[in-house]
């Protein structure tokens, strides 16, 4: 395996001579953290450390949904992109990251926290979409929505 340490290490010289490769190399960063962190959902107190970073990132995006709501925007404006945007980004996070995390010793609450935060995900589409965002929009389980 792979130690992410190292690679965003590495990536983080090829940047500025070598974009391309440096995207490369995160990517490898982000699959080696990502097994990395599979390997100690076998662990109860390392699970119980990745969930619970999971729920607060789930709030996080939440909390920026009711900032927006409580805040109302105007529908398409700069405020609305942003705050979109942003709870957009950590849902991305949540959905196309986390979520390939499997809890295969059944010690979390994995399953329920991908599940809220996949319906989470959509709610927050419909508001970039609203918003007129001019990213490629992913779906909770990383497709591209090309409607």
């Amino acid at each position: 395996m792979d130690d992410w340490k190292q690679l965003i290490d590495q990536a983080m010289q090829q940047e500025t001579n070598d974009t391309i490769g440096a995207h490369g190399t995160y990517g490898k960063a982000v699959q080696a953290a990502l097994a990395k962190s599979q390997t100690l959902l076998g662990d109860l107190e390392a699970a119980q450390i990745i969930e619970t970073i999971y729920g607060a990132l789930v709030a996080y995006s939440q909390q920026v949904m009711l900032r927006m709501k409580a805040e109302d925007p105007e529908i398409g404006g700069v405020d609305h992109a942003f705050r979109a945007g942003q709870a957009y980004g950590v849902s991305c996070v949540l959905n196309h990251l986390i979520d390939q995390l499997t809890d295969v010793a059944g010690i979390t609450a994995l399953d329920a926290l991908d599940s809220f935060s996949d319906a989470l995900h959509e709610e927050i589409i419909i508001q970039g979409r609203a918003a007129g965002l001019t990213i490629e929009l992913l779906d909770a389980k990383g497709d591209i929505l090309f409607e």
